[in-house]
């Protein structure tokens, strides 16, 4: 009676507790108390083996206790709960009528349901923290599969390594289960469900459930079974649970290795536990045994703690791993199972304010990385892991933040291999809360288990893995005590990784190892190092980098390459997180794609699901892993090796090693070229570089005795890999830079003028000038080029006129949202271009004929005039003058001007920085000659914006194939950029496919552009930093345009 009175007690008490405000009985995915049923507890990743050989394949698949269940499943999509069916698990429910989905997949990009993209905020209404019923898609998964009959006898578990966002599991018609935390494995113990022959898995997934609410993080919003599906055996006496401790000894010379664990036993009785750890030559360092007496249930161990002397540390810099095999032996010495497991040797501390990685303050260059593929949404493939991982290497990419959830176990394993350091980060953002101290999640007693239980199963699942040297509880969750509960058991269970929460160092609580910032300015970022110098700091996002963006680069990697606690940052974020979809009908003729990459809002949304536009579209690659600009830009200022100018005259400079631990000698060649007028006239290889990691050495070049004062001249060292690799070609470029020589000067080669006359006609409305070779109309009331012919080929269609604008780009837009403009006027500038000539002027002059067009830029209440110089050879020099009214205006996006340019001159050439495109706080590419087409330069961003700009440039030139067209010549300097659609077409397009070539170029000859910034993408952070804008004030400058025919085929001079 006492042990009946005892259970109806304690289902009284359960049930209780799934009793709603309204009296509705909860179910496990609307219920915060209930996480799992019959879920095991978490443990690190493992497979077993059945002997030494087979585990050192090290592939789940070639153990004999693993079979994958990936592949297709038999699939049936439902809009809520109440419409699903109900009895789909049974062994004998008909589904032959049901579709077939691939798994792992997400069942949206298989066509059922509706793919959501938010950046923050909830996809349904956050009412009284309850999952959705009306509208909560539910999807049904059925699959067969048979076991080895070698299993007999043995444990058997299945796994889901990802499942959004919680789901029951049934086999063969029983209820096994209920997980919840996307994220992290969902594995249950299925022994006593099997049956000889075929078995029958059954898989209820909930699109959205009470753990929903802590998964608001800012990507798409898919569901279902996205990551690996696995069934694995163990023996009946199995190492459950291991933790590696692989650290080094106070010298950082010798490894320390202990292990801990526990064994999971069906019955009493002996074992023994053996361990061998060889390196890379399989020489065995470490080998022991230890007897185990088991219980029936968990057993504990803990080895002692031995030291490998002399060990190989890992670091990101050569990631030395060693080969742990754990072997459970029975008491007679037969081979219950063999566990590898990879090991590395290498320590993290945190002394004197700084972050040590083997007595090392490592710079983490690191980048944000959601997992994305644009074709399969969440789920990742290893070939997509390790694509990311060669294009980290060869642009100097050291560190990943794993934003903001665990990533999928092979991940962690490549890093380790290839050296990447990792911030680990918790399946936890409740961003639609709000980020202050009251955040309702953070501070509410009753989801404090929901907090531990996924940053535990993290821990748990990761912690053996060398390359993680962070742990992070989430992101964007305000703060509280469940905060400080995550930090307390971290800490207790790791002390080996500080801890890492950037909402905790904002709001002050203090639960945090590191100092972590997002998208503090340079400013800001200087004064919390200032006032926090005994903490290291680090910016966990920053340079926003969605479309042309990544400006200010520079102001940052000063601040991290001084001697501070600022030890890097990570770039929001790494790729654009577009879905892959056919070209509408009606844009296919016109489009060389059949293909483009939808953002937020492309499909149809019948249930009222707002979304967050392209705002998923920030990443230093396209969708389809294609470089944007930044990403070059990023490489430059994360390059390993700097060189200093001490005495540019004398060939005097100093190369600086910034790698953490190698030498150069071990890492890169270099050489040097010296460039006059833009082409290189003698280059030589540098000597051996025997430089330690974070030391310098001078170095000295061998000048030419005379160089011309009436040339210009530029030294450009180059560095490339010593030795190549799967991801880096021998002699890849790491690292560059170049110096101007102050004593030179750029000056145009001119050829005579011709002594041709020039006649001038006009009339009321034109001024006609015309030479032997060329004839150019102007049109008076406009003072605008009418068009301009050179040798009977028309060359200019309209221009020069005055313009002050660009194409917005997604920061211009991001920082004139209305509620938080910092400058109500900076729209004003797109029509500052509308001319209102008030005199136009011709005089003839022994040079040729000039003329003066003044007038108002109504506006922006400005005055401006435009000179046109024309020589007998047909050259036009203009001048423009600028002069403001309204000296309130905000920042100038643009100051120059706009020409039509026969669409045949598409190909380009310029002397100038290059190839990639530069704006005054993005411009650190190279000054040389490069060429290349208007399609070329065009840079395919995700929604249409201003790009593709050349600034620095002293001249460029557009042609057709056969060499004829213009050159343009800066006084000194220039900026250009040429395109086929027009500011206007492409302010109005969403896609690239929708834009439409037009009859003629559209071509930029300016003074220059505002920076493009990037600190943010809104608010006032958006814009370019104070001292790159262009500031409504007076501006000159000159160019001249010259014309060129095929029969004097370009000289690039």
């Amino acid at each position: 009676m006492r042990k009946r009175a005892l259970y109806y007690t304690l289902f009284v008490v359960l049930h209780l507790t799934c009793i709603s405000v309204y009296g509705q009985v909860r179910p496990e995915w609307d219920n915060v108390h209930v996480l799992q049923v019959n879920r095991e507890r978490p443990h690190a990743s493992m497979m077993v083996y059945e002997n030494d050989e087979q585990a050192l394949k090290l592939t789940k698949k070639g153990s004999s206790f693993y079979v994958s269940l990936n592949g297709d499943w038999k699939f049936n999509w439902s809009r809520n709960p109440a419409s699903r069916p109900v009895g789909f698990y049974k062994t004998d429910f008909k589904d032959s009528h049901w579709t077939t989905l691939s798994v792992p997949s997400n069942w949206e990009m298989g066509g059922h349901g509706l793919p959501i993209y938010k950046n923050s905020g909830y996809p349904f209404e956050k009412k009284d923290l309850r999952a959705p019923r009306e509208w909560n898609p539910v999807g049904s998964y059925r699959k067969s599969f048979t076991l080895p009959e070698k299993w007999q006898g043995r444990r058997v578990y299945i796994n889901f390594d990802g499942v959004q966002s919680a789901f029951y599991l049934w086999i063969n018609g029983k209820k096994v289960g209920y997980s919840q935390g996307s994220r992290t494995p969902g594995e249950f113990d299925i022994t006593n469900y099997l049956k000889k022959g075929s078995n029958l898995v059954a898989v209820e997934v909930y699109r959205w459930s009470d753990g929903s609410y802590l998964e608001d993080q800012d990507f798409w919003r898919l569901s279902g079974i996205f990551r690996d599906v696995y069934v694995w055996s163990v023996p009946q006496a199995h190492v459950r649970d291991f933790a590696v401790t692989s650290s080094l000894d106070e010298s950082l010379q010798h490894g320390v290795f202990q292990l801990r664990g526990e064994v999971q036993s069906k019955k009493s009785g002996a074992a023994i536990l053996k361990a061998l750890i060889q390196d890379q030559t399989k020489t065995t360092v470490l080998e022991f045994s230890q007897d185990l007496k088991l219980k029936k249930g968990i057993n504990s161990f803990a080895t002692e703690s031995f030291t490998l002397k002399n060990i190989h540390p890992w670091h990101g810099e050569s990631p030395y791993l060693y080969q742990l095999l754990l072997t459970l032996q029975d008491e007679k010495g037969n081979v219950l199972e063999v566990i590898p497991q990879k090991v590395g040797f290498r320590k993290v501390e945190i002394k004197k304010g700084r972050l040590l990685v083997n007595g090392v303050a490592v710079l983490l260059k690191g980048v944000n990385r959601h997992e994305h593929d644009p074709e399969t949404g969440h789920y990742v493939t290893r070939e997509d892991m390790l694509a990311d991982i060669a294009l980290m290497k060869q642009y100097n990419i050291n560190a990943v933040r794993t934003c903001h959830y665990p990533n999928a176990p092979e991940w962690y394993d490549l890093c380790d291999e290839h050296g990447i350091y990792l911030i680990d980060e918790g399946n936890i953002e409740t961003h639609g809360f709000g980020r202050k101290k009251d955040n309702r999640l953070s501070n509410h007693p009753d989801w404090k288990e929901a907090y531990l239980d996924r940053v535990q199963r993290m821990v748990y699942r990761d912690r053996n893995h060398p390359s993680i040297i962070i742990w992070s509880m989430g992101n964007e969750s305000g703060d509280g005590p469940n905060v400080g509960a995550t930090y307390e058991w971290v800490k207790e269970t790791d002390p080996s990784r500080p801890f890492h929460y950037e909402n905790t160092t904002l709001n002050g609580y203090g639960t945090a190892d590191i100092y972590s910032r997002m998208y503090a300015s340079p400013e800001e970022t200087g004064a919390i190092i200032r006032e926090n110098p005994d903490m290291p700091y680090i910016l966990c996002e920053y340079t926003h980098a969605m479309g042309n963006s990544n400006g200010n680069l520079k102001e940052y990697w000063d601040m991290i390459y001084a001697d501070n606690p600022f030890q890097g940052a990570f770039v929001w974020d790494w790729m654009d997180q577009g879905l892959k979809q056919p070209v509408p009908e009606k844009f296919r003729k016109t489009y060389s794609k059949d293909h483009f990459y939808a953002y937020g809002g492309w499909w149809e949304n019948a249930v009222g699901v707002s979304h967050d536009d392209n705002f998923c579209m920030n990443g230093l690659l396209a969708a389809d892993r294609t470089p944007h600009p930044g990403l070059y830009a990023l490489k430059y200022f994360h390059r390993n090796v700097h060189v200093e100018a001490i005495d540019i005259e004398k060939g005097r400079f100093r190369i600086m090693n910034w790698f953490d631990f190698t030498n150069l000698r071990d890492k890169v060649t270099g050489k040097w070229s010296l460039l006059e007028n833009g082409k290189v006239i003698k280059e030589e290889n540098i000597p051996a570089l025997d430089i330690p990691a974070r030391s310098g050495q001078e170095f000295t070049i061998n000048l030419p005795l005379e160089m011309n004062s009436e040339r210009e001249y530029h030294v450009t060292f180059s560095f490339y890999t010593k030795n190549g690799n799967q991801f880096v070609e021998k002699g890849h470029e790491v690292a560059w830079d170049q110096f101007k020589f102050p004593s030179g000067k750029y000056y145009r080669d001119r050829s005579e003028t011709p002594a041709d006359p020039i006649t001038v006609r006009q009339s009321r409305r034109a001024a006609y000038v015309k030479g032997e070779r060329f004839a150019a109309m102007f049109n008076k009331h406009t003072g605008i080029l009418e068009n301009y012919y050179f040798d009977n080929q028309l060359l200019i269609e309209r221009g020069p006129a005055p313009d002050f604008w660009r194409a917005p780009t997604d920061n211009d837009r991001g920082g004139a949202d209305k509620k938080e403009d910092q400058f109500p006027g900076l729209w004003a500038w797109k029509e500052a271009g509308s001319w209102l000539v008030t005199d136009f002027k011709i005089e003839k002059n022994p040079k040729g004929v000039v003329l003066v067009s003044e007038g108002k830029l109504p506006a922006v209440g400005a005055t401006f005039s435009l000179t046109y110089q024309i020589n007998t050879a047909g050259e036009i020099t203009v001048k423009f003058d600028y002069q403001p009214g309204d000296s309130n205006l905000p920042m100038m996006p643009r100051v120059g001007t706009e020409l039509l340019i026969n669409k045949t001159l598409d190909q380009v050439a310029w002397y100038g920085p290059g190839p990639n495109p530069t704006y005054i706080d993005r411009n650190m590419e190279r000054v040389g000659i490069y060429q290349a087409t208007v399609d070329d330069i065009w840079i395919d961003y995700s929604e249409p914006q201003e790009n593709g700009y050349k600034t620095g440039t002293r001249w460029f030139s557009l042609t057709n194939r056969e060499g004829a067209g213009l050159k343009v010549y800066g006084d000194p300097l220039i900026a250009f950029g040429v395109n086929h659609y027009g500011k206007e077409m492409i302010e109005q397009c969403r896609y690239d496919f929708q834009l439409m070539k037009q009859p003629y170029l559209f071509l930029n000859i300016d003074l220059g552009q505002s920076g493009v910034g990037g600190t943010t993408s809104w608010g006032k952070k958006s814009y370019p930093r104070d001292e790159y804008r262009l500031k409504n004030q007076g501006y000159q400058y000159t160019y001249t345009i010259a014309p060129v025919s095929s029969k004097n085929v370009l000289s690039l001079k």
